[in-house]
């Protein structure tokens, strides 16, 4: 801390402690003396600059009085407050460098995602492709079928045309004739178990034999 004295009369208050020194906007100490001196001139005694003065007591405001207190705890203060800044701008610093590595595998993750896509749409092009191919093959072959059919019920209707005028003569419809079966073909057909029962043909499975009697009966000239 200095000695409070006045910069144009070098005065100091150990001497007169009843002497009220000013402090100029430009910052220099003038006790009450030399400022009614330079009231008239309304200039700075010492730079010669305009004067405006506030007396130096207790009730100076805060950024006038901390001229007059010990710069130590100020340096104290401006350590902390230069410790403290430094901390914000390495934080966000820090946060900078975060966000940079989080955008850098965001970009990686989206050029894996487009990759993706571009294979997902290949396949989804490759299986529209191989569906069609799959219409394709079944609308041929029901095609195919339906003319088989239509053929079938073509061929069924003529074989009905043809058979009625014999289904008119017999109730029962007349089933084809058992083809022959050679002693060397060992396999047959399943039309004869159809005519092997005895409720198909009676007359032949079990044909009833006539006496002579009935014959004689039955022949009449």
């Amino acid at each position: 801390m200095f000695r409070m004295h006045c910069n144009k009369c070098f005065c100091h208050r150990s001497k007169d402690p009843t002497m009220v020194f000013n402090m100029t906007r430009c910052q220099h100490v003038i006790c009450k003396t030399c400022v009614t001196e330079s009231s008239s001139e309304k200039k700075c005694p010492i730079c010669k600059q305009e004067l405006h003065s506030i007396p130096i007591n207790g009730n100076l405001p805060r950024g006038v009085a901390c001229y007059f207190e010990d710069p130590l705890q100020f340096l104290g203060l401006y350590r902390k407050i230069s410790k403290f800044q430094t901390d914000q701008r390495a934080s966000d610093n820090l946060g900078f460098y975060r966000q940079m590595q989080e955008h850098e595998k965001n970009k990686l993750r989206l050029e894996g995602f487009c990759k993706m896509e571009a294979q997902i749409n290949q396949q989804i092009e490759m299986e529209k492709k191989r569906i069609d191919e799959l219409r394709a093959y079944i609308s041929y072959h029901e095609e195919a079928v339906q003319k088989t059919r239509r053929r079938s019920m073509d061929d069924q209707s003529q074989t009905r045309d043809f058979q009625k005028p014999q289904s008119k003569q017999r109730r029962r419809g007349v089933r084809p004739r058992t083809p022959s079966i050679s002693t060397t073909d060992n396999s047959q057909s399943d039309d004869v178990s159809f005519l092997d029962s005895d409720t198909d043909f009676p007359a032949i499975c079990n044909p009833r034999k006539k006496s002579f009697s009935e014959d004689i009966e039955e022949f009449h000239i």
